[in-house]
């Protein structure tokens, strides 16, 4: 037990080494706290079955860590996902309360003498991010798949021929179905660090983006995520080139003469370039989910909503789309072709 427990400690100094070396506060501070939690769960002897998954944890960490600031491009982004709850356990802390809405009914049990078989509930977050192809993976859900996930069979649908002719189908399977259905689509489904409140004030077009607690509460909206803690801010100052910094310091009403708004910087022996391609990629994996609140207009109250947009800093998910050659541009290249080899 001796020598496990030096090797262990060897493990842990090792992790600690490359921690070092990682380019910002957040996550050299992210990754002492996971591997520090991992090292203490191994050598805690009341949790001796959690041990050797720990140890497998650590070790991947390890490996994770020394391609990151080895320049790895897949490693770094491994330990961003990681860092920024695109994966793990606070990947799951942020989707858990979008699971339910507070205060909306429940929706109705499939089989009416049982609590567990209610559907899933779709909250609104939920619906908004599933809707849209910025927080999608995959291609975005529609309504209707929402309402009745296509991997029902028909005769999920007493009034269908199928189940006229074979009965009707099993209440505990579309239970089944149903959840299992969701539970996919919520593993491709993108999650935001938090919401914004977009306000349009009276007097002028410019819309303000807010994130503080006082917007919320005047939009009856909750918190999500990381909200207030400035993560989100830091990402895109960290993606952001050094002249749209600037540009974007001068414009800010926080920022008065007095008081330079400085940006955040690397603290790496990587090349910024690359860092900052990092980012950038990191921000096309996290949604912006903006609420605009009800407003009144000639026609009535248009109610609020929730729409899911891309940060503008965000690198490009897909390829350019290139236009599709027609039967005009083949036979000019058929031309050139045969010119240029004289054929």
């Amino acid at each position: 037990m001796n020598g496990d427990v030096k090797a262990i400690f060897s493990l842990y100094r090792s992790c600690l080494r490359q921690i070092r070396r990682l380019p910002t506060d957040h996550l050299r501070q992210f990754f002492r706290l996971r591997v520090g939690d991992d090292v203490r769960a191994i050598v805690d002897p009341k949790r001796e079955h959690l041990q050797l998954t720990k140890i497998r944890r650590v070790r991947k960490d390890l490996r994770k860590l020394e391609g990151a600031n080895a320049g790895l491009a897949k490693c770094f982004d491994y330990v961003l996902d990681t860092a920024y709850g695109r994966r793990g356990p606070m990947r799951w802390e942020i989707l858990d309360p979008l699971r339910f809405e507070p205060g909306a009914e429940l929706p109705p049990r499939i089989i009416p003498a049982v609590e567990s078989s209610r559907p899933p509930q779709y909250s609104k977050e939920m619906r908004a991010l599933m809707l849209s192809d910025i927080s999608r993976t995959t291609r975005a859900l529609s309504l209707e798949a929402i309402l009745k996930p296509p991997t029902l069979p028909p005769r999920a649908d007493p009034d269908s021929p199928e189940a006229r002719a074979l009965g009707p189908f099993s209440k505990r399977r579309e239970v089944n179905i149903r959840w299992r259905y969701f539970q996919q689509e919520v593993q491709k489904t993108n999650f935001p660090l938090q919401v914004v409140v977009e306000e349009r004030p009276e007097s002028g077009d410019s819309v303000l983006r807010k994130t503080d607690s006082a917007s919320l509460v005047r939009a009856k909206i909750r918190a999500i995520g990381l909200q207030h803690s400035g993560v989100f801010e830091e990402i895109e100052a960290m993606a952001a080139p050094p002249s749209k910094w600037r540009h974007s310091a001068k414009e800010d009403p926080s920022c008065d003469g007095s008081a330079e708004k400085t940006k955040p910087f690397f603290q790496s022996h990587l090349p910024t370039r690359f860092l900052r391609r990092r980012y950038q990629q990191l921000l096309s994996r996290i949604p912006v989910l903006v609420y605009k609140p009800p407003k009144e207009t000639a026609g009535g109250v248009i109610p609020g909503k929730y729409e899911v947009k891309a940060s503008p800093l965000a690198a490009k998910r897909f390829a350019p789309v290139h236009r599709v050659a027609g039967e005009v541009d083949i036979a000019w290249m058929q031309r050139a072709v045969v010119e240029r080899t004289g054929r």
